[in-house]
């Protein structure tokens, strides 16, 4: 009975050495694969590395380039925004555009404004009263003045105004502005009527608008069938004046 038992532990004993001995064999038959799989994959990975690195690199240098040339071109902005917001260069760029509009050119804008003689009344002449002007303003050559009268130099389109403070009493006033071509009748091109009070008899009428004008056209302000009108003279009170728009 023991010599059986003795037997089967020995034989057992056999069988799990040889099973040892081939688990051994098939592992270290998978890890010398394992280590040529590893040694396959090795020059791939360096080179992969070795790209990712160079191509870092290169990202790095464009971005560089980049952020040198957006800082050259931000200090070359402020550098010519400094430059055109100086009065100087303020003043050449208007007379450039001004010349480029004008063929070369630079256009004066053209205006006359008269205002009431301090030292003169109103007069009268056949059925209209007038008022003596003097120059307070004036620019440019397409306008000029004589005596009581605007003279158009150069046609187009104007923009005319006037303006008389009276101060008579209990009544209609009121101005025209007319215009005389040469060899031709008066043609009225603005006209305004005020009602005065009793009392207190002060009131203004002003008249403005846009007309085309010829040359040698002749403009005058009157105060028509009122020989006897009473106005301010003062020169911020009755006025007269004309704008070129063109």
């Amino acid at each position: 009975m023991l010599y059986s038992v003795l037997l089967f532990v020995s034989t057992l004993t056999v069988f799990f050495s040889f099973f040892l001995v081939y688990k051994v064999t098939v592992l270290q038959d998978d890890i010398n694969k394992l280590r040529g799989d590893i040694s396959n994959l090795m020059p791939h990975s360096n080179e992969s590395t070795d790209g990712m690195i160079t191509g870092m690199s290169r990202t790095w240098e464009r971005s560089k380039q980049a952020a040198s040339l957006n800082s050259q071109q931000q200090r070359q902005t402020e550098k010519d925004s400094q430059t055109l917001c100086s009065p100087t260069a303020s003043s050449l760029r208007m007379k450039r555009e001004q010349a480029g509009c004008s063929g070369g050119t630079v256009v004066q804008q053209s205006f006359l404004q008269l205002s009431a003689n301090t030292k003169e009344q109103p007069f009268v002449r056949g059925n209209v009263t007038v008022i003596p002007w003097t120059v307070a303003l004036h620019q440019g050559e397409a306008i000029s003045s004589t005596g009581d009268r605007i003279i158009i130099q150069q046609e187009g389109f104007f923009i005319v105004f006037g303006q008389v403070l009276f101060q008579s009493p209990g009544t209609i006033m009121g101005h025209i502005v007319r215009s005389r071509g040469t060899g031709q009748r008066s043609t009225e091109l603005l006209r305004c009527l005020q009602e005065m009070p009793q009392t207190n008899c002060a009131n203004t009428c002003h008249t403005g608008g846009m007309v085309k004008l010829e040359r040698e056209d002749e403009l005058e302000l009157v105060i028509p069938d009122r020989p006897q009108a009473q106005v301010s003279m003062d020169a911020d009170s009755t006025f007269f004046g004309i704008i070129r728009l063109n």
